[in-house]
This record gives structure tokens, C-alpha cells and sequence, in this order.
């Protein structure tokens, strides 16, 4: 078997035999057991609301779903690293940790930033919260500061264009996110503050990944399709494909973990079942060689306890 070049272990051991192990651990690290959680929530159809917050701890997990064969071709081939950025035509601000402003696509962008103590150089993790959720509240549960300390990680939690009141004209109201037919001004978003940390920082461009629950995790599923040459592994809480996110094949095959919350992981009394969307993104990512692993954690629609942490130590295997 051929190494893939964008997907090695940090120890440059085969992502092949590091990912197997990765899938026997997965249980161990919460995947599929029962919790009690303070983060996820059954949604609040009134609201349309898709926090972290004020979950449904009523949930039971679901272990008929054990991470799943990776389904990894063995005949995949070696792929260049990442593209170059795309170019920003503003001027960069200058990051601080906490809120940060960027103008993009004729908007101010709104993002919580933690910088670790040495940036330069430094991988980069993108965060994106659920529907009627804000930044604040998902970069404190999936533990921003600590993934900059530990991880030695540059990490940006955005605000939609909905949590900013003179961002009403690029607010996808019903969706939080562009991944439903107007991705414009959250695709240059990711640009522009790629290119700008980049700028600033000359970032790990061979160690950007992205996060995100329910709206925020179905924005990073449309950003692994069309995003794949800047990315090289995702996480997604809640996403996957369905009427709202098409499939389009990636470029560049990358490792992905889609995790979902049993049977009850629907969204407003059904209008996206987040099991049958994971399930049809990992058939899709799996019969174009994309290595995936499943995790049912059968707490309903939610980010479980230890999900930011196992969440990180995926996407830090990988390069």
C-alpha cells in the first residue's frame, strides 16, 4: 500500500494501522456509552435553537453502534499537500485571544480566537456552532483554550452572520450556515481567515481542521467536499448529507469522523434525521477511499461529555 502523504500519524507511522487502533478506542473514550452530559440538546422546534447547551440527559446510548470497518481501500495513492490560500484583499487585524473582527465579503465577521503561546507556525482548528447557538457558548464547551495549550493550536469559533445585527442581509435564517444554496459569505469567511492567520502566522498548512454540531457540523460537511485541498481531517458532531447538503465528491481524500446520536438525533420533529444523513455520508466518503469512522453515541442530538475530547486527539493524528 502507498502512503498518503496528507493523512500520516504525527509519528509517520501509516494513518492505516494508527486509525485501527484509533477505532478499537473509540468505545473507551465515550463513543458509545451511556452519559449524563451538560452540552447538546434535544432541539426546541419553537426556536429552531441547536445549542450545546441543555441537553436531553434522558438519552440512552445505543451500542449496536461500535465504530464500524474504516472500509480503507488498499490501494490508495500518495496526494500533494495542501493548496496555497486563497488571497485576502483587506487588511488582516491583528489577533488577539477573545473577539476578533474580519471584514469579509463586505461583512463584519464576528469570531472568538485562542492563540496558543507560540502561533507561528501553529495548526489551526475552525469551530462552528448549531443553529441559534453563538461562538461563546461552542468554544467553551469543546474547550478552546485547552486545545490552544495542549495542542499548541491556533482555534477560531465563529459567529453566524445571525448573531451580528448588521449582518441580517447574509444570515441563512432556516440554516445558521451557507451549506443550503448561499454559501458565498461563509466560504469567505473560511478564506479569508485562513489566508489571514496564514499571513500573520505562517500557520501548519498541513494541519487545518474543522469542527462543528448540527448546522455547524453540516457547514464543515459542505467544507470537506469543497474545501478538501486546505483540510486535512474533520470532525462532525450531527452533519452528513442530506436535501439541504448535496454530495459533491472532494478533491482530496481526507479523514473524517462522523459521529451522531442514535435514532433520536432528529432535528425540528424530524426534518433532518442526522442518523440517515451520517450514514449517507460515510457510504459516499467510503466508496471514494476517504477513511471514516463511525461513532453512534446514542445520546440523541448532542455533543456528549467527552466528544471534545476525543474530537481533538482524531484530528491531531492526523497531517
Amino acid at each position: 500500500m502507498t502512503t498518503d502523504t496528507r493523512t500520516t500519524h504525527n509519528s509517520s507511522r501509516p494513518m492505516f494501522a494508527w486509525s485501527a487502533v484509533l477505532a478499537l478506542a473509540l468505545p473507551l473514550l465515550g463513543c458509545t456509552t451511556a452519559e449524563t452530559t451538560d452540552a447538546g440538546n434535544a432541539v426546541d422546534t419553537s426556536t429552531y435553537a441547536d445549542t450545546v447547551t441543555g441537553l436531553d440527559t434522558t438519552a440512552t446510548g445505543d451500542t449496536s453502534g461500535l465504530p464500524e470497518d474504516t472500509g480503507i481501500s488498499s490501494d490508495a495513492t500518495a496526494q500533494a499537500g495542501p493548496t496555497a490560500p486563497k488571497v485576502y484583499d483587506g487588511t488582516c487585524p491583528t489577533f488577539t485571544t477573545g473577539q476578533n473582527i474580519l471584514k469579509s465579503n463586505g461583512y463584519d465577521r464576528r469570531m472568538l480566537v485562542a492563540l496558543p503561546e507560540q502561533p507561528q507556525g501553529a495548526p489551526v482548528v475552525f469551530i462552528w456552532h448549531g443553529l441559534g447557538d453563538k461562538a461563546a457558548n461552542m468554544a467553551g464547551y469543546m474547550g478552546d483554550k485547552t486545545i490552544a495549550k495542549n495542542k499548541g493550536a491556533i482555534v477560531v469559533t465563529f459567529d453566524s452572520c445571525c448573531n451580528h445585527p448588521g449582518n441580517q442581509s447574509c444570515c441563512p435564517m432556516m440554516t445558521g450556515w451557507g451549506f443550503a444554496g448561499k454559501p458565498e459569505s461563509d466560504l469567505a469567511l473560511f478564506d479569508d481567515t485562513l489566508a489571514c492567520l496564514d499571513q500573520t502566522y505562517a500557520i501548519d498548512r498541513t494541519r487545518v481542521y474543522t469542527t462543528g454540531f448540527s448546522a455547524g457540523a453540516l457547514w464543515s460537511t459542505w467544507l470537506l467536499m469543497h474545501r478538501a485541498d486546505q483540510l486535512a481531517a474533520a470532525v462532525l458532531f450531527s452533519g452528513g448529507i442530506n436535501s439541504f447538503v448535496k454530495w459533491v465528491e472532494p478533491t482530496y481524500r481526507l479523514p473524517v469522523l462522523v459521529a451522531w446520536g442514535g435514532a433520536k438525533d432528529l432535528f425540528s420533529g424530524g426534518l433532518v434525521n442526522f442518523a440517515e444523513s451520517a450514514a449517507t455520508l460515510t457510504k459516499n466518503l467510503r466508496a471514494n477511499n476517504h477513511f471514516v469512522v463511525s461513532c453512534n453515541h446514542g445520546l440523541g442530538h448532542s455533543v456528549p461529555m467527552s466528544g471534545p475530547k476525543w474530537a481533538a486527539d482524531f484530528l491531531f493524528q492526523h497531517t
